[in-house]
Parts: structure tokens; sequence; C-alpha cells
């Protein structure tokens, strides 16, 4: 315990001998504030009832709402001769908390009594509370009505000072990507913890590293492990307190042993996406003109709903071409361009709108139907006696007269034009791993597939009944890497 011997109270008043008087209840003062950069100091400091015999009880309450501690001092200004101590001095009040304390003071036999200060001292503050002449109270409203303001006053600072003690993890910082099995740092900062742990799990929850944290804020080494191919992790840290757990996560990837690392996404840029024909009709080719260094991605044609129509692989000259789809009435689409260079990711797009394509008449062929041109005969004299030509359903049985397909894999071939009840014939002009051929609606539900063998040079998809929607699409998909190669014909169904 700490006394402080013949202290001197700020602005000590000498005053002439005074008998002790007891003042009737009055209300309760609402207290001193102090206002710093940091919070606010709060102080009351008041005479209460009771106490022992020839004593004094004073109570002081004290609400520090900063992040330093604050100390007070209480004390009597004025001694007798033989009293020049007093048994209760000085108390540390933690941040963000308050305290409520009772102090007796001994009067003298005979003339005035004491006054009593409390000092309340901050980092370059003070705050100096007089307690008044020492006084009963009744025991009726007076009193209750201290009561309920003391503990108004601590359920307020207990709750703010709950609220700031929560655990936080304030940052926490790590490499996009590393190589497996090289040693990196993850620097991390927590704020009201008092105690930290992480975590290292893989993408299906699996863990494969754990540990504990000692410091409010530092760093600690990891190493990943070495895989044939990039793996992604989340690193996680755990702030524990007595009012719960925070917790924070990155995400690192660990590249494939020999891969360099991936540069960031802000050298990364897709720019300059322009297009020969901002308008353009049902079944046109649309030419996408671009600027990137990233060599891997795709140019893709999007509906309003999210729908791909369209997709063509990115071009390292800049240019791709895509295939307007048959749409019933005009519609705005959108070009988009995504590149890709390791984890790094960007994006361009532009506008494109569609129109619907002309109706065709009955009996004449449509643009694109498979009507062969008529031959000429070997043995004609004196003029070319043309043939006559086929039978546009006699062109769609036959998977030898299907049309080659604009893009240079000749991936598949299909006829425009189909009809109802009549099977669907596409012709396989190159195989890959995975390769499925289906036909799908407007909604991109499919309505009839069929998966691609290695001898396969075609397939034949079984004809659509009930009613079907006039324009269908037949899409071949296959596996590329970790994602999935789409290659769409638009076909209309009659």
């Amino acid at each position: 315990m700490i006394e402080r011997v013949e202290p001197r109270a700020p602005l000590s008043i000498r005053q002439p001998a005074l008998p002790v008087v007891y003042e009737p209840a009055a209300a309760p003062r609402a207290g001193s504030v102090m206002e710093l950069p940091l919070g606010e100091i709060a102080g009351d400091f008041h005479a209460i009832a009771g106490g022992k015999s020839h004593h004094a009880c004073y109570e002081l309450l004290v609400a520090n709402d900063t992040p330093l501690p604050v100390a007070t001092f209480a004390y009597a200004a004025e001694q007798s001769n033989r009293r020049n101590s007093i048994t209760w001095n000085a108390i540390l009040v933690p941040p963000y908390s308050a305290i409520a304390v009772e102090i007796q003071v001994a009067l003298p036999r005979r003339g005035r009594p004491p006054r009593v200060v409390a000092e309340l001292h901050a980092e370059d503050a003070k705050l100096t509370l007089d307690a008044g002449p020492p006084y009963h109270f009744s025991r009726g409203i007076a009193r209750r009505a201290t009561l309920l303001f003391s503990a108004a006053l601590l359920f307020a600072v207990g709750g703010v000072s709950i609220a700031k003690t929560q655990p936080h993890v304030v940052a926490l910082a790590a490499p996009d990507s590393v190589r497996g099995g090289a040693p990196f740092t993850v620097a991390y900062v927590l704020g009201q913890a008092a105690g930290a742990d992480y975590t290292v799990e893989t993408a299906d929850g699996m863990e494969v590293g754990r540990g504990e944290l000692h410091d409010r804020s530092g760093a600690f080494a990891l190493s990943l492990p070495v895989k044939s191919v990039s793996t992604g992790y989340d690193v996680r840290v755990f702030a524990h307190g007595r009012f719960g757990t925070d917790v924070r996560a990155v995400h690192v990837v660990a590249l494939a042993s020999g891969a360099p690392p991936a540069k960031s996404a802000a050298a990364l840029r897709v720019s300059a996406v322009t297009l020969d024909n901002e308008t353009v009709h049902s079944g046109d080719p649309i030419a996408v003109n671009y600027t990137t260094h990233a060599t891997v991605g795709y140019v893709r044609l999007i509906d309003e709903i999210g729908t791909v129509r369209a997709e063509a692989l990115l071009s390292p000259h800049g240019r791709s071409m895509l295939e307007a789809p048959y749409v019933n009435a005009d519609q705005d689409l959108r070009v988009v361009v995504d590149a890709q260079q390791g984890t790094a990711r960007a994006e361009g797009e532009v506008p494109v709108r569609v129109l619907r394509a002309d109706p065709v008449l009955p009996g004449a062929p449509a643009a694109n139907s498979l009507v062969p041109v008529p031959a000429l005969a070997a043995d004609a004299v004196g003029g070319a006696a043309a043939a006559p030509a086929q039978p546009a359903d006699a062109a769609v049985a036959s998977s030898s007269d299907l049309p080659v397909p604009a893009d240079d894999r000749n991936l598949i071939a299909v006829a425009p034009v189909q009809h109802k009840g009549v099977p669907i014939v596409v012709r396989i002009g190159a195989y890959e791993a995975g390769l499925r051929v289906a036909v799908m609606g407007d909604s991109g539900d499919e309505l009839e597939g069929v998966d691609v063998t290695a001898s396969d040079t075609s397939v034949v998809l079984p004809a659509l009944g009930g009613p079907q929607p006039s324009r269908l699409s037949v899409v071949a998909t296959y596996a590329r890497g970790f994602g999935q190669e789409t290659f769409i014909r638009p076909i209309t169904l009659r």
C-alpha cells in the first residue's frame, strides 16, 4: 500500500473551523468528464451514508475509456496533528474499464471536517475532483437514484469495455504464390487477443500444418508441400479472447516443381477491345480485336442472363472470331476477353447487338441449307446438262455432306437446318479426351447427348420429340487441363 504523507491539494483554501454538519439528501451529480485524443475519462467523487464512528464515507467512480491506464489518488487535504496519513491512497484503473471504491476518512473530534480530494492522472492530463462536506443520505428516493445512476454508469462502461476487448486479427499478409517446398513468411497483427494460433488447409478442408503464435505482431515461417501440379492452400490465423474468437484467412498457391512464380495481377492487362462490327445478324461472324501479353485465355459471347452463347480461344495475334447465335428478337450481348497468366487474371469486354434472323419462306432453301450445287454431266455435248438437286432431308441424313466448320480445329460439323423426328448427325473432325456432343436449348439445358470414342468419325443424336424451341445448339465439350473447352454450332429445328 502506497501512502502519501502530508499531501498538498491543488487550490487549497484555509477556512475557519466549523462544526460537523450533516446535510440532507441531494440529487446525485452528473460527474466530470475529461476528453482526450485517445478517449474519455469520467469520474465522480461524493459523500455517501455509512462509515464507522467519527468517520466519513465517500464513493469514487472512475470510467477509463482510453487504451492507457489511469492512476487515481484520494486523500484528505487538511489533517489533524494526530492523523497525518490515510489508509487508502492510490489505485490503477486499467484501460477500458471502470471502478467504484468506498473510502473511509477520519473526522476530527472538534472543528470542521477535512477537505477530501481525488486526483485522476492520465498521460499529459490531470483531473481533480472535490467530494464536498460529508453528510448522510436518507434511505429513500435519493439513495435509490444514486444506486441506479451508479449501476447504469458501470453497465455502460462495462459494455464499452467488453466491445473494446474483443479479440481481432487486424492484418494478415502472405505472397500470392510460392514454390512448393520453399520457405516463406506470413505477417500478422493481432488486437486484444489472449492467445492465437494458425492452420494451413487444402481446398477440401484437409489440415497440413498448425502452430501457435505468442506475439501480438510479427511473422511466422511456412513451407507448402511439393506436388507435380499447382495447389492452393488457405492460411488461417485465429485470435482467442475471453469474449470470443476472430479469424482471418489468406490464399497461397504452391506452384508445381519447376514452374516460375506467377506475375502479379497488376502486370496483366487486357486493353483495346474492339469489334469490326458492333451490330451483326444471327449466324454472322463477330471479329474481336484486343491487346494483351497473355497467351492463355478465352473469348466468350455472353447473353443478358450470363449464358455463354459462343466461345473461342485467346489468340496471341490479338484477334478471335465468334459466331453470332440465332435469336428471335434483337438482343444486346457482350464479348468478354478473359486472359490468364499463372494465377493472375484480367478481363476486358465490349457490347455487341445481334439482330434477329429473317424468317425463311416455305419451300425456299435456307441460306446455309445443305443442298448440293447441281453437277455437270460428264458426257454432255454442246451444253452442260444439270442434274436435279437432292432434297434437303437427304443431305441432312448423310454425314459425308456436312459442312466443315469455320474454325481451324475441325472438331465437329453439323447441318444448320434439322427436322423434327429426324436424328441429328454430327461429324467428328478431331477427337479429344472426354469429348461429348449434345444438343441444348435456349436455357442451356441438355436435351440429348452422347459420349464420343476415339474410333468414332460421326455420332447420331436421337430425334427430338414433343414441343421444342426452333433455335437449338449442338455443343461439343472436352477436358483441357483443369478447365473445359466448348464448341457451339447453332441449328434450326423445323
